[in-house]
């Protein structure tokens, strides 16, 4: 997770030990909150290139990305079209992708869809917009926002919806299990692995 601009333009070996692909595990990054749209693209690429020569030697498989101000990814893709393919525009507090869905279909982008997000601002409505699913490259799952940070999927409101999703979905679809405390964190994918399961979905 790649939050800050600057902060992450100076991570050392201390933040990304270079032994990170030893370990066996495929990486997507977090593209920064703060990314400077509002002094033009070309600082916008010129903070992301920057991150990238960080990050190559994981060969991250995509990109999230909040969604920027209207107009701005088509400047964006039109400056970096090789983008493009990595690009997965995230649904969060404050935008549902609705007001940008013309400029991610024009632009052939996928979407990371946060469920979590997704049932704590009342965000359904996504879901109904055509294609929608079909775009979805990446699920962040976890039971919803609280004010300890992200609840365990035990908090979901109703699996259903999330079994729902999961099949509508492609089926090379990265799903992330977006909880950060450890604990937390296994007894989600304990669960998960049990609603996968039960639903007759593969897994490993």
């Amino acid at each position: 997770m790649l939050l800050e601009t600057r902060g992450c333009q100076d991570y050392d070996d201390r933040d990304l030990p270079p032994d990170l692909p030893a370990l066996g595990l495929a990486y997507h990054a977090h593209l920064p909150l703060d990314l400077p749209w509002e002094s033009g693209i070309h600082a916008v690429c010129g903070a992301i290139a920057a991150i990238e020569q960080k990050i190559a030697f994981l060969h991250p498989c995509g990109y999230v990305l909040h969604p920027p101000p209207r107009g701005e990814l088509t400047r964006l893709v039109r400056m970096r079209p090789d983008l493009a393919p990595l690009l997965r525009l995230e649904n969060t507090r404050e935008s549902d992708l609705s007001d940008i869905w013309t400029e991610i279909e024009t632009l052939d982008l996928g979407v990371c869809l946060d469920v979590g997000h997704l049932v704590s601002y009342g965000q359904e409505r996504i879901l109904q917009i055509p294609g929608f699913l079909d775009r979805v490259r990446m699920l962040h799952i976890y039971g919803g926002e609280s004010d300890r940070g992200h609840a365990g999927l035990e908090h979901l409101p109703d699996p259903g919806q999330l079994r729902g999703i999961l099949r509508e979905v492609r089926g090379d679809s990265v799903l992330v299990a977006e909880v950060f405390r450890l604990e937390e964190l296994r007894r989600s994918l304990d669960l998960l692995r049990a609603w996968l399961s039960e639903w007759g979905m593969d897994h490993d």
